[in-house]
């Protein structure tokens, strides 16, 4: 078994990918014969065509790291059979004369998404995207609401909502749900929300409430681009109810931003009522 001399290579993609950056990773699945290096190897070919690792130099790599730039554009994954045949007019030298099977795969951002707010929607929300594995921080003062036996597997902060996203490095990678118990809560977390660079910011509020808030930023000098990132009345439009029908609303709504098959639409509600609040 070969030993892998960039062992940190892994820590480098968990890196990227908390960055909100997509990398690219050629592993070396299969090897026949005489070759650069052995199973394991593996090489990450960042968006500029900057690499960490190695599958073995030369031309060979050359042409690896071409396709693994064009999966940065479209995304994708290949098998690909490297032949080591004619090794010396490939830079392998004259000990290679095997084949490689490399996997070259694309290693999308990792998602999370902040919840400010420990009610019902949030204990469905939570649910929901646990088995869409995306990884949750919910964020709420009351030690009661956010609880290890209502939210298993997410981080839990217990400070006050004004400080909700105080320290979380967040990045376009990101998701901000605001679904706080009272309106106030809701306008600071959503201020504090527009000053990060997430990639999704939503808000629970009627049709009557969202625009008075909104109306707020406008007149404290937030720009429009600022205000049309915001999802409010928050998720898509099923005629959702129930918390856990808003919660599907808005685990749907946060899906297709992050695929990309939605853009934002002004007056886009969880249900009749703009995502009614449910505490």
């Amino acid at each position: 078994m070969t030993t892998d001399p960039y062992p940190d290579i892994l820590e480098e993609v968990t890196r990227r990918r908390r960055l909100g950056e997509r990398v690219v990773m050629a592993t070396v699945v299969a090897a026949h014969g005489s070759t650069p290096r052995g199973v394991g190897a593996r090489m990450l070919v960042l968006r500029d065509g900057t690499i960490r690792g190695t599958v073995g130099g030369g031309e060979r790599e050359a042409e690896l790291i071409a396709l693994a730039r064009s999966f940065h554009e479209k995304g994708g994954a290949r098998l690909v059979r490297v032949d080591f045949a004619e090794g010396l007019a490939h830079g392998c030298g004259p000990l290679c004369g095997g084949s490689m099977e490399v996997f070259v795969e694309t290693i999308d951002p990792a998602r999370r998404v902040i919840i400010a707010g420990a009610g019902h929607v949030a204990y469905f929300l939570h649910r929901f995207l646990s088995l869409l594995d995306v990884a949750t921080i919910v964020v709420d003062p009351r030690p009661e609401f956010a609880t290890a036996e209502r939210f298993p597997g997410a981080a839990l902060l217990l400070r006050p909502f004004g400080e909700a996203l105080d320290g979380l490095d967040i990045t376009p990678g990101d998701g901000i749900v605001i679904v706080t118990p009272e309106h106030a809560h809701d306008e600071a977390v959503l201020r504090a929300a527009l000053a990060t660079p997430a990639g999704y910011v939503g808000m629970i509020g009627s049709r009557r409430k969202v625009p008075t808030v909104l109306a707020r930023l406008r007149a404290d000098g937030v720009g429009e681009e600022q205000i049309a990132r915001v999802h409010a009345p928050i998720g898509l439009a099923i005629g959702a109810e129930t918390p856990a029908e808003i919660a599907l609303a808005i685990a749907a709504e946060i899906v297709g931003v992050f695929k990309g098959a939605l853009a934002r639409q002004p007056g886009i509600a969880a249900g009749e009522g703009g995502g009614r609040r449910v505490p």
